[in-house]
Order: structure tokens, then sequence, then C-alpha cells
């Protein structure tokens, strides 16, 4: 018996490897699929917005052809005249290809730079992220900049709370006030957004993962109307319990 579950783990360790291995195939031969479309519009003729959409099919061909497909719960439409600022929790690194396949607006991530330093994608990382030093002020207030410029534009910013992908111990890491600021300060939505099952389906571990499906929950956008709504921390909190409480109630079904 021994030796019988030692080998199921083994043959687990061996296929979940060959699994990730075959993502990272397919997630390049996408990107360089549409390399020729992502340049164009990064630096012939510029068009944030057409690059969005073109990353919504790269990330959305990466996933159907690695075998996983997600189920998306929308609380209320979107309207696409608005420019919304999208605070998920944060698991995996493979929340960002499941963010832009998930939703059906042009979205433009706020991101950690050292990604920029990986060679070709790095290049188009740089152009078409807002990036952010957090440990710098100078480089997190350049960046608050840009993402009222991106707002402005008719964009879309995606922006982690916890900051990072918190050890896997944690269910849900304390929020950062960022975001909150910010629709403050432009009058924008807050869209809170869960996913519950991103850090079994791609931990930081290369030797676990799995392919399957994948529950995403688009929360109902926050309204500023509300005066309390209008306090950076009672925003704050407002937008962490409604993620807490949906990943408890997730927990709660299985």
């Amino acid at each position: 018996m021994k030796w019988h579950n030692i080998n199921i783990k083994a043959l687990s360790t061996i296929l979940s490897s060959l699994w990730r291995l075959w993502f990272f195939v397919v997630f390049v031969c996408v990107f360089i699929f549409f390399i020729p479309a992502l340049f164009f519009f990064t630096k012939i003729r510029k068009n944030q917005k057409i690059v969005c959409y073109i990353t919504q099919y790269w990330s959305r061909s990466t996933l159907f052809f690695s075998g996983v497909f997600l189920r998306v719960e929308i609380e209320e439409g979107l309207d696409k005249n608005e420019s919304y600022i999208i605070c998920p929790n944060h698991v995996s690194t493979i929340d960002i290809p499941v963010i832009l396949a998930a939703f059906p607006i042009p979205i433009l991530f706020m991101a950690k730079k050292e990604y920029s330093k990986i060679p070709i994608f790095g290049w188009f990382y740089k152009h078409n992220t807002i990036i952010v030093n957090r440990e710098n002020k100078r480089d997190a207030y350049t960046a608050f900049v840009d993402s009222i410029t991106k707002l402005n534009e008719g964009l879309n910013v995606c922006i982690f709370p916890e900051g990072g992908v918190p050890h896997s111990s944690i269910k849900l890491k304390r929020f950062k006030n960022g975001p909150f600021k910010l629709a403050i300060e432009e009058n924008r939505k807050i869209i809170p957004v869960t996913m519950p099952d991103n850090k079994q389906c791609f931990p930081f571990s290369y030797f676990k993962g799995r392919p399957g499906f994948l529950n995403i929950k688009i929360h109902k956008p926050i309204n500023l109307d509300n005066s309390e709504n209008n306090d950076v921390k009672n925003l704050n909190n407002k937008a962490y319990n409604i993620i807490f409480d949906e990943l408890t109630d997730y927990e709660n079904r299985q």
C-alpha cells in the first residue's frame, strides 16, 4: 500500500510537470502568433485599447489549448462606456490571463517591473502595463498618475490590492489603500473579483497543477454614491469583505 501511494504521487508529479511545460509552450506559441499585431498597435499605430483586446484573445487561446476553462459569473452587466478599477484576489501567476479572458472590457494591469526584463515579452510588457516599484515612493506616485491617464483614455485598470501573492496558507491578505484612493479621487467604481480555484490549478510549486474548470465571480461594481464608500478605509473594507465572504462560502460548498 505504501509503494502504491508513492507511485501515485510520483505519477501525479510527472503529469503536473508535463502539463505545466505544455502550458508554457502554448503561452509562448500563441504569443509568437500575435507578435506582429501586438508590435503594430504598440509601436507603429499606437492603440492601447486594441492591444488590450488582442491580449484577451491571447489569454483565451492559451487557456483553451491548455485545457483550462472558465465558469464566469457576472453579478451585474458592465457599462462599456465606463472605466472601472478592478480588484481581484491574487493567488497565482495564472491570475492575469484568467482576468483578461473573463472580462469583456479592455483591461490594463498595474504590475511589478521584474517581468519587463524578460527578452521580447518584456518589451511588450513594459509598454502595455502600468509598471510600479512599490519600494520606491516616486515610482508608486508615477504609477498612480499613469493609472489616472489610462482611466481617462477609456481603459480599465486592474490592481491586485493585496500587493502581491500571499503565502498559500493565507486566504486573503489585507488590502493596500492605493486602488481605493484612486477610485475616490477619480470617482470610479471598484469591481471586486473572486478567484477561488486558481491556487489549486496553478500553484507556485512547479510540480503541482492541473487543467480543468476555474470559477470566477465578477461582483457588482461598488458605487461611490454612498457616502460611506467615499472613505478610503470603508471602501477598502467593503471590497475586502465581499471577496473574503465569497471565498468562505465557496470553501463551505466544497
